[in-house]
């Protein structure tokens, strides 16, 4: 027979869940959610790479893949996702794995069964999901938190804005009008629910070519500062198009630790030099 669940029931066990979210990620200082307007703007290249940035200069760092259906984050750590996250059996609380620089990572990625098998879910599957990595997962003492949320503003975005009242978003967009276009109605909306819009970073910004030094704006220019300016936040900063960020990130090797001293390296320092004024 079918538990007969009254309204009040069902309010008070989601008001226990958010609870117990909120008491798990009290020892983590501060949450970055880095979310998009649309996909291929490179989000999950920066996620990656901001947390490497972090941790490159001694800050304890997490990142939290929430993309549910398109879970990248692995790849590009060079995380072997056959590595499973350990389970506590008397808490049922499970540990991150370690990846690159002691980053704690966790992803929907490590519960698969292949990196090809799909994740078809409705919505309140997602959700489900969201509030397991948040309220049950043992990140431990951390400095940040890098979040990496799908594209647009979807199940696992909204679940997140609204779980995590304390965070930190940061939007990534490419200077493309149509990418701005969508970044823009993010800020919007992160807006309207009253969190903090920490600023946008320009991605892909401009292209320096490594045999005769031409320079080219590719997808063109300023429409990261308008949007910034428009909006009130912050210009975090702009990262340039570099063909070796791509491949890296296939090869699962984070670029700002393989190239550290190139031009994308520089800027995702400066970005973190920027955040660090902001935060503290």
């Amino acid at each position: 027979m079918q538990e007969n669940i009254t309204p009040e029931d069902k309010k008070k066990k989601i008001e226990k869940r958010e609870e117990e979210i909120r008491k798990n990620l009290q020892k983590i200082k501060h949450k970055l959610v880095v979310i998009s307007g649309k996909g291929g703007v490179g989000k999950t290249t920066v996620a990656v790479n901001l947390a490497i940035s972090l941790a490159s200069i001694g800050f304890k760092v997490g990142i939290l893949d929430v993309d549910i259906t398109g879970p990248n984050v692995l790849k590009m750590l060079g995380v072997n996702p056959e590595v499973k996250p350990m389970v506590d059996p008397d808490s049922e609380k499970f540990y991150p794995v370690n990846g690159p620089l002691n980053i704690k990572v966790m992803s929907m990625a490590f519960l698969l069964a292949s990196q090809d098998t799909p994740v078809v879910w409705r919505g309140p599957m997602k959700m489900t999901a969201v509030r397991q990595f948040l309220g049950d997962v043992e990140w431990g003492d951390l400095e940040y938190l890098v979040c990496d949320l799908p594209p647009g503003t979807s199940d696992e975005t909204l679940d997140i804005l609204q779980l995590i009242p304390d965070e930190n978003v940061i939007i990534v967009s490419t200077p493309q009008e149509v990418a701005l276009m969508d970044a823009r109605k993010t800020i919007n909306m992160t807006q309207m629910m009253k969190r903090n819009v920490l600023g946008i970073i320009e991605n892909m910004s401009g292209f320096t070519c490594s045999k005769c030094g031409f320079y080219i704006e590719i997808f063109g220019s300023g429409g990261a500062e308008k949007a910034a300016e428009d909006f009130g936040v912050k210009l975090l900063g702009k990262i340039p198009f570099e063909i070796e960020i791509g491949a890296q990130g296939d090869k699962g090797v984070p670029f700002s630790i393989k190239y550290p001293d190139s031009e994308s390296s520089k800027a995702f320092k400066g970005i973190i030099n920027v955040i660090q004024e902001i935060l503290d």
